[in-house]
């Protein structure tokens, strides 16, 4: 059982400690006395129960990786402006930074950012961190703010054109229109987005891409009944993850689509019946994952009346749930 624990009083006395992390546990609180931990490295605060975060830890001038908790709070505003050495920066939240603090922080490529107020002056926070967003290559976004937003997402995005690795977790709506002129983005993983059907016509213009995961409702769940993967899309997709995607009735998949394919993952996609036809034309995949109900994964076994679709596949995995 994970039960409430409470750290050491002498955890303050460990002025060397290099590496702290609670990832995991639920601690009952965060004395501000961990600010005597100044040669603090990385500090990992990823517990699941909210915490109010004491304004600390700027004081750890040799911090590389912070990941704050899912859930926390601060007042006042959490300092990061002196932690000039930081390389991760995750949860942070614009409710409780300051995100111009960021300027500073010159040696920053991964940024996880939770959007849990409405940025009015955004527009001028993102030029005002402009130079360090440059240097970003890993983006993490989680909207927290509901109908009430999206464009703040397609902000935050426009202004790291460098990341090869982009997570999306809220509503979105729209993707930037020039996604596909980001030459690194490699990685893709895409969360209750709430995108527009026209959006996958995007998506597969990435010329790069190699790795895309669509989870629960990436698209609206009224106005989408089929993903379409067209002829020529996602030219250099090696791996395509589908999970829950409870939105599409059906999956299909155009001869000359995906001509790099490896790898398929396809799980808990509900109201999906049977795999795409065009499958049978994707020769490049090596591996075929798959976890859905009985009456979907017994189509596929050998004399099942989907199985010439996935014949070609080397490797196929079932479960079913």
């Amino acid at each position: 059982m994970n039960r409430p624990v409470e750290l050491p009083n002498e955890i303050d006395n460990m002025v060397h400690l290099k590496f702290l992390s609670l990832q995991g546990s639920r601690i009952t609180g965060l004395p501000s006395s961990l600010g005597n931990l100044i040669c603090l490295q990385t500090v990992d605060f990823r517990f699941s129960n909210t915490q109010v975060v004491p304004n600390v830890i700027w004081k750890m001038e040799q911090l590389r990786h912070l990941y704050l908790p899912l859930y926390w709070t601060a007042h006042p505003k959490l300092r990061l402006s002196t932690l000039h050495n930081l390389q991760t920066l995750d949860h942070v939240s614009s409710l409780c930074c300051d995100l111009k603090d960021l300027t500073l922080l010159t040696n920053l490529r991964k940024l996880g950012i939770r959007v849990t107020s409405s940025l009015e002056s955004l527009e001028e926070t993102l030029k005002c961190i402009r130079s360090t967003l440059d240097r970003i290559r890993s983006l993490f976004v989680h909207n927290l703010l509901g109908i009430r937003s999206g464009t703040e997402v397609t902000q935050i995005v426009l202004s790291c054109r460098n990341i090869y690795k982009l997570d999306l977790i809220g509503r979105t709506i729209e993707l930037p229109e020039d996604l596909h002129h980001y030459p690194n983005l490699t990685k893709l993983t895409l969360c209750r987005c709430d995108l527009k059907d026209n959006q996958m016509a995007v998506l597969e213009k990435l010329p790069n891409l190699k790795s895309l995961c669509l989870m629960e409702e990436t698209f609206e769940y009224k106005n989408t009944k089929t993903l379409v993967f067209s002829k020529g899309g996602f030219p250099h997709l090696e791996c395509l993850k589908l999970i829950c995607i409870r939105e599409a009735e059906d999956l299909k998949v155009v001869q000359g689509a995906m001509p790099s394919l490896c790898r398929l993952y396809i799980a808990r996609c509900e109201r999906s019946k049977t795999i795409p036809d065009g499958l049978r034309y994707v020769t490049t995949l090596k591996k075929l994952s798959i976890r859905m109900p009985s009456s979907f994964t017994s189509r596929l076994q050998v004399g099942g009346e989907d199985y010439y679709k996935i014949q070609h596949v080397p490797s196929v995995e079932f479960a079913n749930f």
